[in-house]
């Protein structure tokens, strides 16, 4: 019965003993030797593939993490580009109000150039607020085209009006005294200085700051030799401590014309002109009124 059961068999030689082995299985413990051995191969194939998957995983992290570096470094490279285009952006922003005022118009705040530009959005990554700050400055691009174009038609259209608007430095030197409260040089009073005291030279060329008629040419308390200029559109102009008057009244001037130079005359403490703006009769800030200029700010 023995004998009958036994369906497979193993035959091994010692070729040195001149030996030889027979093992004997049973159809069932043979299966039992193919499944284990079956497992084990198996095994060691999953392990492989275990190890390989793992290699994978590895180089794919260190390749994201590169990945990473190289954008981080991508997104601060564009975080500087729009850092120097809003720099660049609030320097049209400056050019574009002396404009204005060259054509008459009021200068517009930033507040209203960035109105409905802002709001809460939520950034889930840099690369969202990089794309929020893109939209935002060609929003703000946008507008200040728009402006521009405005002004460039009302410029083209009113040449002759804008020649009368002070829009040049009277003369060249150093801003030694600005427009508003001051402590009085002479009596320590702190009181309104009306203009801009710009210090040159005695002799340096005073120049009319815009197209006029001249009102007045002479001696005047306080002010010493000074010019004063009516731009026949409530603005007037006034040059004071002048050295020389080189104009006379009812004269005509065009912006840009030599009319006196720099002096020290009247209430003075030393070589410079007194420049006034006065609009319908207020004095106003001639820094407003100064697009193209040389002048050095103490």
């Amino acid at each position: 019965m023995k004998g009958k059961d036994v369906k497979f068999f193993i035959k091994i030689y010692d070729i040195e003993n001149s030996k030889s082995f027979i093992i004997k299985f049973t159809k069932l413990s043979f299966g039992i030797l193919l499944g284990i051995i079956s497992s084990f191969i198996i095994s060691i194939i999953l392990a492989i593939i275990l190890s390989l998957k793992f290699v994978f995983i590895y180089i794919e992290n260190l390749t994201l993490k590169r990945q990473n570096q190289n954008l981080k470094r991508y997104i601060a490279q564009i975080e500087e580009e729009m850092k120097i285009t809003k720099s660049k952006l609030d320097s049209l922003f400056d050019i574009t109000n002396n404009f204005r005022i060259l054509a008459g118009l009021n200068p517009i705040s930033n507040d209203i150039r960035n109105f409905g530009i802002g709001g809460y959005i939520r950034k889930d990554t840099a690369m969202d607020g990089i794309n929020l700050e893109i939209k935002s400055l060609r929003k703000v691009l946008e507008f200040e085209l728009r402006d521009i174009k405005k002004v460039k038609d009302i410029i083209e259209n009113r040449n002759e009006e804008i020649r009368r608007i002070p829009s040049i430095i009277p003369t060249f030197g150093i801003i030694v005294s600005n427009f508003g409260y001051r402590n009085d040089p002479f009596t320590g009073e702190y009181k309104v200085h009306e203009g801009i005291d710009i210090a040159a030279p005695t002799g340096t060329p005073v120049y009319a700051s815009a197209d006029g008629i001249v009102i007045f040419a002479g001696y005047k308390e306080g002010y010493g030799l000074e010019i004063e200029i009516s731009h026949q559109n409530g603005i007037i102009t006034r040059y004071a401590h002048l050295s020389r008057v080189l104009v006379s009244p009812s004269q005509k001037v065009k912006r840009g014309e030599i009319i006196g130079k720099v002096g020290s005359t009247g209430k003075s403490t030393g070589s410079h002109l007194h420049y006034e703006v006065i609009i319908n009769g207020r004095p106003v800030n001639p820094i407003n009124y100064i697009i193209l200029s040389d002048v050095i700010y103490d």
